[in-house]
C-alpha cells in the first residue's frame, strides 16, 4: 500500500492530451496502470529536466537526491547516494525481491545530459516544456526519458514484489556525456559490490522507431563500436599573407582531410550487424535496398556481393556507419592572424570503429588516404580491447523482444551495433551482458534532435517506455 500512495503522489501532473505518433492496441499486462504510468513518467521527467546537469559540470547530486526521496517511499529498497566528486554522484536502489532465486537484473541510465545553445532553442531547454502534444527540454530523450519510465515502471513493480524471483538494481551514472571517469567507471572499480552480481544489465543505446503510425522496428542495442580520437597534423613554411606559398600548411590539411573524409573504409560485418540487416529485409518496401540487406546478411555471401551491397546500403549515413569504422572530421585549427601564413594547422577526427577492427591499421590507412607528406595522422591514446558482444539467447534479449512483440506484433526486433559510446561497454567487459534501448517510440525526426537543437519527446511515448520497461522487468522474472 505504501509503495501505492507514493506512485498516485507523484503521479499528479496531468498528462496533456495529444495525438500518439503510433498506435498500441494491445491490452496492458494484468495488474498495471497505464494512465497512472503515463503520469509517473511525465511527472519524473519533468522534475528530472528542470534539475540542470548539463555536463560540464555535471552537478548529478540534484539528481541523485531526487531518485533518493523517490525510491525512500517504497518499501524494500536499499539507496546509495555515491559522491564521486564535488556535486557529482552515482545513484543505486535496489528494490529487494522478497524471495529471490535468480541473479538481479540492473536497469541504468546516465543523469547527465549535454549542453544547449539556448539561442537556438523554441524553449527553455533545462525548463521541461510541454507544448503541442511534445515534451521539450535537454535530456528528455538523452537520457532523462529512460530514466524517468524506469522509475515509474520500478514503483508499479514494487506493488508485486513478493512475486519477484530476482532483485531489481537500479543505476544512475554521472560523466557518461565526457569529462573525468567519476561515473560507471568508478562504480566499476569502487563500487562494485553494488552490482556484481546481476545476471544482465539494461541501459540506453538502442531504438525504438515509428513509422506511419507504428511501432516499425524495435533495435536493442548488443555491442557499439569504440570511439577515438585521431588528430591530423601539418607543417610548413610560415611568412607573410602577401606572398603566397606553394607548401602552406592550411591548404595541405585541407586537402588531406578533404580526402579523408571522401574515403571509405573496408565494411566489417560481425553477427549482430548481419542479422540486423537480414531483419530488416523483411519490411523493407524497395526492393534493390532490401537485395542488398539480404546480401550483407548472409555469411556465405562473397566479398564483392558484400562491397556491391554495402555500396546501395551506404547511400543511408545511418547504414553506411553501421557498415564500416568511421571517421567524421569535428575540428580544425590553425593561424593566429588574417595576414600571417601559420607554421602548422590541425584537424581532428572522431573515429568509431568496428569492435573487429584494429585502430592502427585504421590510422595508417587515414594516413594513406590524406596522401600529403607535409601531414601525419596520429592516435590520441591507446588502443582498447573491445568487450564482448551481448548474445542474444539470454532471458533478457528474448524478454525485450517479447515484451516489444506483445505490445505490437507487427514490429521487427532488431539486434543492433550502436554506432555511439555507452556506459554498458564497461559492464560488457566486466563480464556482464548489457542491451541497450532506448525505450522512447520516436519518428526519426525527434530522434535526431539527441544532442542538437529543440529535443523532445512525444508525451504518448512516456507511458509506452514505462509499460515496455515494466513487461521486461516482469518477463526475466
Amino acid at each position: 500500500m505504501a509503495a501505492r500512495a507514493a506512485l498516485m503522489a507523484c503521479a499528479a501532473l496531468p498528462a496533456a492530451s495529444a495525438q500518439a505518433p503510433f498506435t498500441l492496441t494491445a491490452p496492458a499486462p494484468a495488474g498495471f496502470d497505464r494512465a497512472l504510468a503515463q503520469r509517473a513518467t511525465q511527472e519524473h521527467l519533468t522534475r528530472l529536466i528542470n534539475l540542470d546537469t548539463q555536463n560540464p559540470p555535471g552537478n548529478e547530486m540534484r539528481t541523485a537526491r531526487y531518485f533518493d526521496s523517490v525510491f525512500a517511499q517504497i518499501p524494500g529498497v536499499e539507496r546509495h547516494i555515491l559522491e564521486s566528486a564535488p556535486g557529482r554522484a552515482n545513484f543505486v536502489a535496489r528494490l529487494r525481491a522478497t524471495r529471490p532465486t535468480r541473479r538481479p537484473l540492473l536497469v541504468m541510465g546516465h543523469m547527465d545530459v549535454v549542453g544547449a545553445d539556448t539561442a537556438k532553442w523554441e524553449t527553455n531547454p533545462f525548463v521541461a516544456t510541454v507544448k503541442d502534444g511534445y515534451l521539450y527540454g535537454r535530456g528528455a530523450i538523452d537520457d532523462k526519458g529512460m530514466l524517468a519510465a524506469t522509475v515509474a515502471a520500478m514503483q508499479q513493480l514494487a506493488t508485486r514484489r513478493d512475486r519477484l524471483t530476482r532483485d531489481i538494481i537500479f543505476l544512475g551514472t554521472a560523466a557518461e556525456e565526457g569529462g573525468p571517469s567519476i561515473g560507471v567507471d568508478v562504480m566499476v572499480d569502487a563500487h562494485w559490490d553494488l552490482i556484481k552480481d546481476a545476471e544482465f544489465a539494461l541501459n540506453e543505446g538502442g531504438r525504438v522507431r515509428v513509422a506511419h503510425g507504428l511501432v516499425r522496428t524495435v533495435n536493442i542495442q548488443t555491442t557499439e563500436k569504440i570511439y577515438y580520437t585521431v588528430e591530423a597534423v601539418a607543417t610548413g613554411p610560415s611568412g607573410h599573407g602577401s606572398v603566397p606559398l606553394p607548401d602552406n600548411a592550411l591548404a595541405a590539411l585541407a586537402r588531406a582531410v578533404s580526402r579523408v573524409h571522401a574515403a571509405q573504409p573496408p565494411v566489417r560485418l560481425n553477427e549482430t550487424t548481419r542479422l540486423y540487416f537480414t531483419r530488416l529485409a523483411e519490411i523493407e518496401p524497395d526492393a534493390l535496398v532490401k537485395g542488398a540487406m539480404l546480401a550483407v546478411g548472409d555469411p556465405a555471401a562473397t566479398p564483392g556481393q558484400v562491397n556491391s551491397a554495402a555500396a546501395v546500403l551506404s547511400r543511408d549515413p545511418l547504414y553506411n556507419a553501421t557498415l564500416r569504422a568511421g571517421q567524421s572530421l569535428t575540428l580544425i585549427n590553425g593561424g593566429i592572424r588574417s595576414n600571417v601564413i601559420p607554421s602548422e594547422g590541425k584537424a581532428t577526427f572522431n573515429v568509431r570503429i568496428v569492435p573487429s577492427d584494429d585502430i592502427h591499421a585504421v590510422v595508417a590507412a587515414m594516413q594513406e588516404a590524406g596522401g600529403e607528406p607535409s601531414v601525419r595522422f596520429t592516435l590520441s591514446g591507446e588502443a582498447r580491447t573491445a568487450p564482448p558482444v551481448s548474445p542474444v539467447s539470454t532471458a533478457l534479449f528474448q524478454a525485450m523482444e517479447a515484451a516489444a512483440k506483445a505490445m505490437e506484433p507487427r514490429t521487427v526486433v532488431v539486434p543492433f551495433m550502436s554506432t555511439g559510446a555507452t556506459d554498458g561497454a564497461a559492464l560488457r567487459a566486466k563480464g556482464i551482458p548489457t542491451y541497450g534501448i532506448l525505450p522512447l517510440p520516436l519518428p526519426m525526426e525527434d530522434e535526431l534532435r539527441m544532442h542538437g537543437d529543440n529535443e523532445r519527446t512525444p508525451l504518448a511515448s512516456l507511458g509506452w517506455a514505462a509499460e515496455y520497461l515494466y513487461r521486461v522487468m516482469v518477463g526475466v522474472n
